[in-house]
């Protein structure tokens, strides 16, 4: 049981930030009682908990903390994810730092951390962030997330799932369908007693639901039934489903090839078959969530500059640590996102949920030059940057006069058709350059770069809005919506229209 011990938690009005550095990052300082056990969460919506007598200093203790959890964060705060090398792809960053009356106190105990993520990975690992001496961070010594209730059940899920991969797959189509978002589609939206029915004898609930032998209809072959599995085996089953249909590497499989029983009209309909719930995946709004310095974010989510003397900062109020307990009650988790990755330090600085690149199923190792277009020569600094996978990395080989980037095996594990971004920044004579270029993945290329000169306040403003030369350095998550539609409705097939 936590007592909950909170005074005060600022937004830091810092003088204005290096570019890709972490102090482009918004500070989150909290000042605690050392002595008292404390629970905190912070913007992103992480929650820290701290033991009284946690620290070498008594009193007040002021907590700092820094979050880098979206991909364009990532890219403005300059967090490389690499360990010696090797490309790493994030779950989240964090950043803890304390002192007590202007000076830096150590940890005597662990603090738990847990970091929300709306898919939860179980090849990601922590890593804990090392200086390195270019002022960079290199991610070293990874150690296993902690198991929890909610994990184990995603294990036994996937452990049963296999009883249904004979027929279908998560994100694609097999012999029966895609089961991604199955639990919010017609004819059993949010009603898992009806899938327990379905999924155990479908024959027999099929007799009273017509909308249940409309389903039966999608795929070629009669579905075989599971009179044997429990509510709690469907429950793993699902719930492994659920996550994994999140999983931000499966989306570009979700939709089949055209000329199948599956067809997309008009890139925006999917038409499975005539007469039928039509499940389709939209672009969701673009956030304002994410927290960089100079910026914070009210209360109706709307972005507001820092010394805005019309718009206070809010001030923060974390729940009390009792209610704060819901977050962690296993699977049903009352926090929005879908998992956390749960952890404890034992020293304070950077921390990283990540994994590596090669091996992941999927990845390939490509062969990637950069040919820099500029009027005279000086060292620049090339980034590439993968939004879906939260990834940064360096160049560092060059070769004929191009830069390549050489991390493992003479390459750089990518995913093919992964959306790309390379940018690239230097200066010479007091006088700043940078060029940007977004490009598509393919096993061998050479990408160009246009460089042209800049100013610190352009690039700033230009991270903190997320776009640099019309390219967003974000990305877009899609939003699921079901469309009912009658036989007559149905647009008639034409091949000047599909995708």
């Amino acid at each position: 049981m936590f007592i909950f011990s909170f005074y005060s938690c600022n937004i830091i009005k810092e003088p204005p930030p290096k570019s890709f550095s972490d102090s482009m990052l918004a500070l989150q300082s909290f000042l605690i009682s050392s002595d008292s056990d404390t629970t905190i969460q912070t913007l992103h919506g992480s929650v820290i908990r701290i033991s009284a007598g946690s620290f070498n200093g008594t009193g007040e203790v002021t907590l700092n903390i820094r979050e880098a959890f979206t991909a364009a964060e990532i890219l403005a705060a300059g967090m490389i994810t690499e360990s010696n090398g090797r490309p790493l792809r994030s779950g989240g960053m964090i950043y803890l730092g304390a002192v007590v009356k202007g000076q830096s106190v150590e940890l005597l105990r662990p603090i738990k951390i847990s970091i929300p993520n709306q898919y939860f990975d179980s090849s990601m690992q922590v890593f804990k962030g090392v200086e390195t001496d270019s002022s960079g961070i290199n991610w070293v010594e990874p150690s296993p997330v902690d198991t929890t209730p909610q994990t184990k059940q995603w294990e036994r899920g996937k452990l049963l799932f296999g009883m249904c991969r004979s027929c279908h797959y998560i994100s694609k189509y097999g012999t029966g369908p895609a089961l991604k978002d199955v639990e919010y589609r017609e004819p059993w939206v949010n009603n898992r007693k009806k899938l327990y029915r379905y999924i155990r004898n479908w024959n027999e609930i099929a007799r009273e639901d017509p909308a249940i032998r409309r389903v039966l209809n999608y795929a070629p072959v009669v579905m075989q039934l599971f009179p044997n599995l429990s509510d709690k085996d469907i429950d793993a089953i699902l719930d492994y489903i659920k996550n994994e249909s999140n999983n931000p590497l499966a989306d570009q499989n979700i939709y089949p090839e055209k000329d199948t029983a599956f067809s997309i009209y008009n890139s925006d309909v999917l038409i499975q078959k005539p007469c039928k719930d039509d499940t389709v995946y939209t672009p969701v709004p673009k956030s304002d969530s994410s927290f960089f310095n100079g910026q914070q974010v009210d209360q109706q989510n709307n972005t507001i500059p820092i010394n805005s003397d019309s718009a206070p900062i809010p001030e923060s109020k974390p729940r009390e640590a009792k209610e704060l307990e819901g977050l962690r009650r296993g699977f049903n988790d009352s926090n929005p996102t879908n998992g956390m990755y749960d952890f404890e330090i034992k020293t304070l600085g950077w921390y990283n949920i990540d994994a590596y690149v090669e091996g992941y199923e999927g990845s390939t190792n490509v062969k990637l030059w950069v040919q820099l277009q500029m009027k005279f020569e000086m060292d620049m600094h090339v980034y590439l940057f993968i939004p879906r996978n939260k990834m940064l990395s360096v160049m560092n080989d060059y070769r004929d006069g191009k830069g390549y980037f050489n991390k493992i095996n003479d390459g750089i594990p990518l995913f093919l058709k992964d959306r790309a971004i390379l940018f690239a920044f230097g200066s010479k004579d007091d006088k700043m350059f940078y060029g940007i270029s977004e490009f598509v993945v393919s096993s061998e290329q050479t990408i160009q770069i246009n460089v042209k000169e800049t100013t610190e306040k352009e690039i700033r403003e230009a991270l903190y809005s997320k776009s640099l030369d019309g390219i967003d350095l974000g990305i877009e998550k899609k939003e699921m919506k079901v469309i009912k539609r009658d036989c007559d409705e149905l647009p008639k097939m034409d091949s000047t229209n599909k995708k």
